[in-house]
This record gives structure tokens, sequence and C-alpha cells, in this order.
């Protein structure tokens, strides 16, 4: 049995005893993170930005930039990646008319930490944007997807113009079945992490779901998804735009989960060219 089954079983036999640490331990083992080493590919396009660093709790946020135009992009990786893998974007969009922002997650890219949740990347981000300004377009891609949607329904007043969402889970739940499979908790235990992961986001666990996001979403939105995607399933996603019909979608065939493929990239630089509207708030 391997070290990750072991730990399950001990969070097994510990949540009824001692639910408290249990809890505490599950969180934690949840959140964890093991970097990937950064390749010196990815070091020279870092090179091609301005990095600046976020200090937030401790830790040092990676925001890095390129261009000087009017408008403000804001690129958000999913887990176990980084900045690098916009490349395809950043050179594809005009730095003239754009200024472009990238986030390295904590414990991501070239930022500090050992540990990641949903609640300290929006933190980071929403961090980031007020320094930044308004974004005209929000693009995430995979555990991204989900925090920009965990912000919208944390703060709908957030002022992002549109947004691009690419290979997303469908839910926390989704978060959570895949950590019940890779480390064999039973349904007492992940009920008791639930109670936890519950305490630190701001929106309930049930709650932070693509398809709520969708629902209740005012701004542009464009749906990226590979249909053959074995990370994220492709099902629920399909399901879940049926809440806003007036959502774009781009459903690809044969491509990945990274979702880098030339017709992406220009569907998402087409996308982003498009004129952007947003909603007026009218005082009363």
């Amino acid at each position: 049995m391997n070290k990750i089954k072991i730990l399950g079983k001990i969070l097994n036999i510990t949540a009824p005893i001692l639910p408290k640490k249990n809890r505490e331990m599950a969180f934690k083992l949840l959140c964890k993170v093991n970097r990937i080493p950064i390749s010196d590919d990815s070091l020279d396009f870092f090179n091609t930005a301005e990095t600046t660093y976020i200090e937030l709790e401790k830790q040092k946020i990676a925001l890095h930039k390129w261009g000087n135009g009017s408008k403000n992009i804001l690129f958000l990786h999913g887990w176990m990646s980084h900045s690098k893998r916009w490349k395809p974007y950043v050179e594809s969009l005009d730095l003239t008319k754009y200024t472009l922002y990238s986030i390295d997650a904590p414990a991501h890219g070239l930022s500090s930490g050992k540990s990641l949740n949903i609640e300290a990347y929006r933190l980071a981000v929403t961090t980031a944007i007020d320094k930044i300004g308004v974004i005209e377009t929000l693009i995430c891609h995979s555990l991204g997807s989900l925090v920009g949607a965990y912000m919208y329904l944390s703060n709908p007043k957030i002022v992002i113009k549109s947004y691009i969402i690419m290979g997303a889970p469908s839910g926390m739940h989704s978060i959570f079945g895949y950590f019940q499979e890779i480390i064999g908790i039973n349904e007492r235990t992940l009920k008791n992490l639930g109670v936890k992961v519950n305490s630190v986001l701001k929106v309930p666990s049930e709650r932070l779901t693509l398809a709520n996001f969708f629902s209740k979403v005012k701004s542009p939105v464009l749906v990226i998804h590979e249909k053959s995607d074995s990370v994220t399933p492709f099902l629920p996603i399909e399901e879940a735009v049926l809440q806003n019909k007036e959502i774009e979608t781009y459903f690809t065939t044969g491509q990945d989960h990274n979702l880098t493929g030339e017709e992406t990239v220009e569907k998402v630089v087409e996308f982003i060219n498009q004129p952007k509207k947003i909603e007026k708030v009218v005082c009363i």
C-alpha cells in the first residue's frame, strides 16, 4: 500500500474519535502542493515579463506583466501549473492595446509557499486586481476557473468585464470527489473535511459550482472545454452552461486538458477583441 493510501486509512480511523484534529489533517493534505521544477524555458519566458511580488500573509505572490495597453487582461492558471502555460496567448495578443497580467498562485511558479487552497488563491487575485484596476477579460484554466467563479459568487460587484472559462472542474464537489478517490477516505472523513473547508470559504462549498456561477454572472462568458478531457469531465460543464443562454461555448475535439491548440488561441483572441459592456449599477 502506498503512503497516500496509508494516510487515508489514518484519516478514516481518526475522523470519529478526533474530528477537529482529523479535519485539520485532511485539509492540510488536500492543500499540499508538490512543486514541479521550473524549466529553463519557463524562466526565459518569465524574463520577458516585468515581475513584481505581492506580500500576502507571509507569502510572496508573483505577478507577471507584459505590454502597456489601456485594457487589462488577467490570467489564472490551474493546479500544478504556472504562468508559462499562457505563453501562446501572450504571444498572440497586441501588447500596445492590452496590458497582460498573470499570477503564479501560492506555492506555484515563482510564488512562495507549500500549500494552496481556493480562498488563498482568491485573496491573491483580488489583491492583484486592487493593484491593477478594471479587468477587461479574466482568462482562467482548470482550478483557476473555479477560483474565477468563486470570486464572482463571493463578490458579484467585482469589476471584471468578461470571463473566459477553460477546462473547468464542475465545482467544489468535483475537487472533493477527486481527493476521496486518490486518498481513499470514507464519507464520514469527507464530511468532516467539508466542515473545515466551509470554515475557510466565503461561499458554502455546495454552492461553489460552475452551474451556479453561470446562472448568476451578468458579464459575457466564453466557455472552452475539450470533449475528451480526462482531468475535468466534459458532460458536467456541457450541462452547466445551459443555465445561461447568453454564454458562448467552444468545445474542442482532439486537444487535451491544456487547451493551447492554435485554433483555441485564435478563439480566445477573437473573444477578447470583441467590444465588452459592463452592467451599470443604479444607485437609488
